[in-house]
């Protein structure tokens, strides 16, 4: 009576072992596939962006050309957010929650940011070559990161 009962629940156990451990390469599978369309992206869209840049410094004749060029990022970062967001619905629940505490960490002193920059530039002159938006943007990726790196310490 015993035995029979043993080994169903052995028979059981390595059940619940493989659907883990399946589950957990899937997890890992998709990670790293979720990583490398990222990257591929971001590099697309931070060269292109650099790229950019590097003309706009050009004094590009007419003002329609000179449009042309600082919109150019644009369709790439689109890209990098779209294949972030098809990453997001990819991965497991924990990680959705790390990746929405990052943002809620992130946005809120991004707002506090431009809104203390709004408001110092109505107050006092800021130099454009220290204080622009066009910096203190990249402020925000470094932000989630932070956030990023503070709930995954929360989480594991």
């Amino acid at each position: 009576m015993l035995i029979p009962l043993l080994h169903r629940r052995r028979k059981a156990v390595a059940e619940a072992m493989k659907t883990v451990k399946s589950g957990t390469a899937s997890v890992a599978e998709t990670k790293r596939v979720y990583g490398f369309r990222l990257v591929v992206a971001g590099l697309m869209w931070a060269s292109i962006y650099l790229l950019s840049r590097g003309l706009l410094e050009l004094q590009l004749p007419g003002q329609s050309v000179r449009v042309l060029v600082a919109l150019m990022p644009v369709p790439f970062f689109l890209w990098f957010l779209w294949r972030w967001m098809e990453g997001v619905a990819r991965i497991d629940e924990l990680e959705r929650r790390i990746e929405l505490e990052a943002l809620a960490f992130a946005f809120p002193i991004c707002v506090v940011l431009l809104m203390t920059l709004g408001l110092l530039e109505i107050a006092v002159p800021l130099n454009p070559d220290d204080w622009s938006y066009r910096d203190v943007w990249a402020m925000m990726p470094a932000l989630y990161y932070a956030g990023l790196w503070r709930a995954r310490r929360r989480y594991q």
